[in-house]
């Protein structure tokens, strides 16, 4: 696995459980996405994935991490672009080894879970 997600801090709202981490990236990006198994935390293992539009990932070298729920815990994705020559979106990042600069990069990650019943 290529990204590996670090639990920073948890809280109950009363309605949600919210989620805060890092996600460190080492080897190579495949691509759509490289899948953020989450399922090793007990305060979220058995919810379901982020509630759809409640997950943000940020970076400070100028890549764009997208946050994409799985079907399960385990296989969530995320999806990296980077600015490309011409001026338009963002081309997904090519198949391969990470770049320096994401491997080294600050990621952090904020999600909003449904709380167990």
């Amino acid at each position: 696995m290529a990204l590996t997600f670090s639990l920073v801090d948890t809280w109950d709202d009363g309605k949600r459980i919210h989620v805060s981490g890092t996600v460190a990236a080492s080897g190579n990006y495949a691509t759509g996405g490289d899948t953020l198994d989450l399922s090793q935390f007990p305060i979220i293992a058995s919810a379901q994935a982020p509630i759809q539009g409640t997950a943000w990932m940020d970076g400070l070298a100028g890549y764009d991490y997208v946050f994409a729920p799985g079907a399960a815990m385990n296989s969530n994705r995320v999806e990296i672009f980077q600015q490309g020559s011409a001026a338009g979106a963002f081309p997904e990042l090519a198949a391969g080894a990470y770049p320096a600069a994401i491997a080294a990069d600050t990621v952090t990650f904020y999600g909003i879970f449904q709380k167990l019943q």
